[in-house]
């Protein structure tokens, strides 16, 4: 850079000169003397700089001002691990420091370790709430892409987010990479109406969000009804999502050749249980039916294994200890949706009870399985 300057240092500066000139009047006609006015020399220089030397100060501004950034953002963490006595922005994997007053400006400085301050950690913690704010920015036009299938309009917006990006954020690899993901992204999507367009590209900030808002596999060790039926809504939304990214509908109907279906292997039996008893509404018709079509499914096979059991080791008594340890392990939604109820554990001891009676195992083996039942019951 400084080279450039140089070459271009003599020949991009035109300097001009003007004079005024000098007028004399004659005053009187009685004789009167005659007066000269004077008019003094004035001159005025004009510089005009090269592209190149206009480019090569706003580089240095622009270095200045990040430099200074990344100063400013070095004495904010410090003065935040302090406070907290942390040594640390990220604990256990989760931010334990409020971003909330850093600029944009300084959160790219810090995500691209501008003039090598920041740690590894720091660099994440910023860099994931970058994220998290073009997410929050874009959330709503991604709502309106997959209402309308117009996700033209969602890339523009991200294109638009981009472009209010400060001089440092734009110099960062993460941004350039970022925005020409995006200008393609919005090329496709213009020409495809319907369906988010598969870009491939990892830098796209469009593509990731969209998918992360389809990919919910959700927990599966809810153990209450709310918290199973707020994490299967949202399994169901996260494949609802996908398909519209698709430009298709999620379906419910294994006879349907056309749409995304369904899937509800993620789903535990307790998940599967609420969303077939559906007793908050928070399910569709077709979302409760095939739930419970799901979970039949498993429980036929679940009672033939345990039926099995006693043909398998010999012993009349194991079928109904199976029967019995199925019935013990069912959550209270499981048994409701099947339509098991204590009756059913009542008639499969007493089951056990006669098979027993009946045996001629010996003493000890008879007291082992009466303390297997008793542990069920």
């Amino acid at each position: 850079m400084t080279s450039a300057i140089g070459s271009s240092s003599v020949s991009s500066v035109a300097t001009t000169y003007t004079s005024a000139s000098t007028a004399t009047t004659a005053a009187d006609t009685s004789g009167a003397t005659d007066t000269e006015s004077q008019s003094s020399t004035s001159s005025s220089d004009s510089v005009t700089l090269s592209d190149a030397a206009k480019a090569y100060l706003a580089a240095s501004a622009t270095a200045s001002s990040s430099t200074s950034t990344a100063t400013d953002a070095r004495a904010w963490f410090d003065a935040q691990y302090k406070a907290l006595d942390i040594t640390s922005p990220l604990l256990d994997g989760q931010i334990a420091v409020d971003f909330t007053g850093q600029s944009r400006e300084t959160l790219a400085a810090v995500a691209s370790n501008s003039q090598g301050l920041f740690s590894a950690d720091e660099r994440t913690a910023a860099a994931q709430v970058l994220q998290s704010r073009f997410d929050d920015a874009m959330s709503s036009h991604v709502v309106l892409a997959r209402h309308t299938g117009d996700y033209a309009s969602l890339y523009q917006a991200a294109s638009d987010y981009l472009d209010q990006a400060g001089d440092g954020e734009r110099a960062t690899a993460t941004w350039q990479l970022q925005k020409q993901a995006v200008t393609d992204g919005l090329a496709a999507a213009k020409k495809v109406f319907g369906k988010a367009p598969d870009t491939g590209n990892v830098n796209d900030p469009v593509r990731a969000l969209l998918d992360n808002t389809s990919q919910n596999n959700g927990a599966t060790d809810a153990t209450d009804p709310a918290s199973a039926a707020a994490n299967a809504r949202a399994m169901l939304d996260a494949q609802a999502n996908k398909a519209k990214d698709l430009g298709t509908e999620l379906v419910f109907d294994s006879r349907r050749h056309i749409g995304l279906q369904a899937d509800f292997s993620n789903f535990d039996n307790q998940t599967l249980a609420v969303v077939a008893l559906n007793k908050d509404s928070s399910f569709s018709t077709e979302e409760s039916r095939a739930a419970r079509q799901a979970l039949d499914q498993r429980n036929r096979a679940s009672l033939l294994s345990a039926l099995d059991a006693g043909n398998q080791t010999g012993s009349a008594t194991d079928t109904p200890l199976a029967l019995l340890s199925l019935y013990s392990s069912m959550s209270a939604s499981e048994k409701a949706a099947l339509g098991y109820t204590d009756d059913f554990a009542t008639k499969i001891a007493q089951s056990y009870r006669s098979l027993a009676s009946f045996q001629s195992n010996s003493s000890s083996s008879g007291s082992s399985s009466s303390l297997g039942l008793t542990s069920y019951l």
